[in-house]
């Protein structure tokens, strides 16, 4: 009992001080872009405020460099010729005193190295001696810059904007960054942290961990990495999407769409070019596609509508729903059924666990069913091939005037029931029709296991549409 009792105190203190570790470490170690960092000093508590100014005198075409820790870094189109740094210091100190002499100490970096100027601050200097690894202190920057510059920013642990660049290049971590109106190309890594960026006038390149994706307004392709966190585009000349633990929509691409999903729904509208979704454990959703719709989804409903090419579908453990698709469609469901409108060029069905419907179709049709059964309704005359079978329920057909085929109607443990103005029966048995229609043409083949098969004809002759 004894020994029991001792190695239960060892455990609950082994707790305790891996607690205490893990609390101290987090206290005192940051990740941002450069790695691992020591967080030096305290920030809380009484702070107080310095400015610092500089001007520096730059030729034609310099590009700028920022880099920062422990402050925001804000860059806008400003003067041919020059570039104007403002640093504002906020230093954490019980008085004032002791606070200006600690920010006396830091001074602004900016030299012309090449064809950039560099821009930070000694910070690295100040914490290799002792009074600086005590002292909390934040450095901001505010730059103004000349028009068309190209700007990157290596930032931890603070706000970022960029604004009227000629091409951003951005890191940062533990804040916002915000980019705007750069006439070429963005490159942006983030971490913690939201990213807004729009009127980007070439491609953008964005990962992002644990913050909100919002693009807007870029004209070349956006190349997008998320996780555990929602990422939305509007207005972009393409798309590719890899995003994990979020909800990821798109909307008005002049191009084509590629998104890779897991643990989120997708939504996708107004795209002109194709469009191709993976996911898992989310519903997806395209409404308005100028190309072919290709969507794999585990664990989630697949919903597309306004296709002017084909669609391909497969899912699990949920439905699919189709409305107005132009090209062929192929869809595979398991535990899960369909709803389909206004296919013009049929379709190939596979499904099990639920019915399949199609409501308005073209084109040949194939629909095999386990666990539910099929309805079929011909937007017009029925003239090509149909074969559909369910087990374990139903198979209905409407036949609409003017149709011409042959049928063939099986149902095992079941009867088949057929009331078509003209169709002329040429056999029937227990369990089996055949005949024809307008003088036979194309087979309809009409299966039914453990359920009945009936053909009648339609209410309306006029084309199925929503």
């Amino acid at each position: 009992m004894k020994a029991s009792k001792v190695g239960l105190l060892i455990l609950v203190l082994g707790f305790g001080g891996a607690i205490e570790t893990a609390w101290s470490v987090r206290q005192n170690i940051g990740f941002g872009p450069q790695g691992c960092r020591v967080l030096a000093g305290r920030f809380y508590g009484s702070s107080f405020t310095f400015d610092a100014q500089q001007i520096q005198t730059v030729p034609a075409g310099t590009a700028i460099e920022v880099v920062n820790a422990f402050g925001g870094v804000t860059v806008r189109a400003g003067d041919p010729g020059q570039v104007k740094i403002a640093l504002r210091k906020v230093v954490f100190r019980p008085t004032e005193e002791q606070a200006r002499a600690f920010a006396n100490q830091i001074r602004i970096n900016a030299a012309v190295d090449g064809k950039v100027l560099r821009v930070g601050t000694n910070r690295d200097e100040l914490e290799n001696h002792s009074e600086g690894r005590e002292v909390g202190f934040e450095t901001h920057f505010e730059l103004t810059v000349p028009p068309a510059t190209e700007v990157t920013v290596r930032n931890e642990h603070g706000r970022v904007e960029v604004a009227d660049a000629a091409r951003a290049d951005l890191t940062s971590s533990f804040d916002e960054v915000r980019v705007a109106r750069v006439s070429g190309a963005a490159r942006i890594q983030s971490r913690h942290g939201d990213v807004l960026a729009s009127t980007v006038g070439g491609d953008l390149s964005l990962v992002a961990r644990f913050g909100r994706v919002e693009l807007q307004d870029v004209r070349g392709r956006a190349t997008v990495d998320s996780e555990h966190g929602d990422v939305s585009a509007a207005r972009a000349g393409g798309l590719d999407i890899r995003a994990s633990f979020g909800d990821v929509g798109v909307e008005g691409v002049h191009g084509d769409v590629v998104v890779r999903s897991q643990h989120g729904p997708v939504t996708a509208r107004d795209v002109s070019g194709a469009a191709t979704i993976e996911g898992s454990f989310g519903d997806a959703q395209v409404e308005k596609a100028g190309g072919d719709v290709r969507i794999t989804v585990a664990h989630g409903a697949i919903d597309a509508a306004d296709v002017v090419g084909g669609v391909i579908a497969e899912t699990s453990f949920g439905d699919v729903v189709l409305a107005r698709v132009g090209g062929p469609v192929q869809v595979k469901v398991v535990h899960g059924g369909v709803k389909a409108r206004a296919l013009e060029k049929g379709a190939q069905i596979s499904a099990s666990g639920a019915d399949v419907e199609i409501d308005g179709f073209r084109g040949e049709v194939r629909v095999e069913v386990e666990r539910g059964g099929v309805s079929l309704a011909p937007a017009g005359a029925l003239t090509d091939p149909v074969w559909a079978s369910a087990a374990q329920g139903a198979v209905r057909l409407e036949v609409p005037a003017g149709s011409r085929f042959v049928l063939d109607a099986t149902a095992e443990r079941g009867e088949v029931q057929v009331d078509v103005p003209g169709l002329v029966l040429t056999s029937t048995a227990a369990g089996v029709t055949k005949g024809e229609i307008g003088g036979g043409g194309s087979s309809v083949h009409l299966q039914a296991r453990h359920g009945d098969v009936r053909v009648h004809a339609a209410t309306t002759t006029a084309a199925k549409n929503p």
